[in-house]
């Protein structure tokens, strides 16, 4: 097959198992995504193809976290295709295809100013960045094992900023009845694949889901106009963000406990904000909210804070219902 020299990649048991389990999802998608594999034609063979929709597998178990609540064959088919792809488009077709190489097309005159280097990085562009220098972020200072980095926690925000997106969309009413696939499609195979080389085509999609192009676009956009909303309204999202930009390490920066408080410090000081200036039947919600979310119990949280009053608040806090009974009456 010609194959380039290969990585050696050491798994682990549950890794194994992953692979183990899986593997028939390479062969699903062999058969559902690419034509004309029981012919000869332009040397497409099943068994290349097999394996480099098993490398893509591989990848996957090694960078799959199930705490992130996303299921595993969800996570490894989009790097399935991935990997049978770039086989396709670099070893199998009759005219080779280089790989994309910063492509200036549509750049913004700034940017052909600076020398052809791209824009700065927004919401939906900066979450792919992330993606590449994840696994080696930990691996190059041991001091720091167990430290997370900003492009760690920039990735987990956007894919449940996205998750969150899905969910919302999905219970929109749709006369179809077929929202539900379209967006899981969507998400998996599009908003959670960081290089938009690799993302799967939205006319493939509309092909698949028997969509008109334009509904596909539409539900595109309503995803990515969730998702920047909710990202934009996390103030901890904004300070990672201008952090790895300023920081000479970039993404793979390590959250260390000052920053980390300084994150929580913010967080603090926005819902405060929120609680001040939202209207009085809702700040209600807010901080019921806020006490089932609380370590402690609510009758804990409470018990705190009122042995803390001074005598007289204390006083009137307990006269305050016996009052309202007896007007009632």
């Amino acid at each position: 097959m010609g194959a380039g020299k290969r990585e050696e990649v050491r798994l682990t048991d549950e890794q194994q198992r992953l692979v183990r389990e899986n593997i028939g999802l390479v062969a699903v998608h062999l058969r559902r995504h690419v034509s004309n594999l029981t012919m000869p034609r332009r040397d497409r063979e099943w068994e290349d193809l097999f394996q480099e929709g098993c490398l893509g597998l591989i990848r996957a178990a090694v960078g799959y976290r199930e705490e992130r609540g996303i299921p595993f064959a969800a996570f490894a088919l989009p790097r399935i295709h991935n990997a049978v792809s770039r086989a396709l488009q670099t070893r199998f077709s009759t005219v080779r295809v280089p790989p994309k190489r910063g492509d200036t097309r549509g750049a913004s005159p700034d940017s052909a100013r600076d020398g052809g280097q791209p824009e700065q990085p927004k919401v939906r562009s900066f979450s792919g960045d992330l993606h590449g220098r994840l696994a080696d972020t930990r691996r190059h200072d041991p001091d720091n094992a167990g430290c997370e980095t900003i492009g760690q926690r920039l990735r987990a925000k956007y894919e449940r900023a996205v998750r969150a997106a899905g969910d919302a969309i999905s219970r929109k009413a749709s006369r179809r009845g077929d929202r539900d696939k379209l967006v899981r499609i969507l998400v998996e195979e599009r908003f959670m694949v960081p290089h938009e080389e690799s993302r799967r085509a939205m006319r493939q999609i509309a092909r698949e889901t028997h969509s008109s192009y334009a509904r596909v676009a539409q539900c595109d956009r309503q995803l990515g106009a969730e998702v920047r909303s909710t990202l934009e309204a996390d103030p901890e999202f904004r300070e990672l963000h201008r952090r790895a930009r300023s920081d000479p390490d970039g993404t793979c920066a390590f959250i260390d406990d000052e920053f980390e408080h300084d994150l929580a410090k913010l967080s603090a000081e926005e819902f405060v904000r929120r609680v001040r200036t939202t209207h009085t039947h809702k700040r209600a919600d807010m901080l019921e909210s806020f006490l089932r979310l609380s370590d402690s119990g609510i009758y804990d949280v409470v018990r705190d804070r009122v042995s803390r009053m001074p005598v007289r608040k204390r006083e009137l806090l307990l006269a305050e219902p016996v009052t309202k009974r007896q007007k009632s009456r």
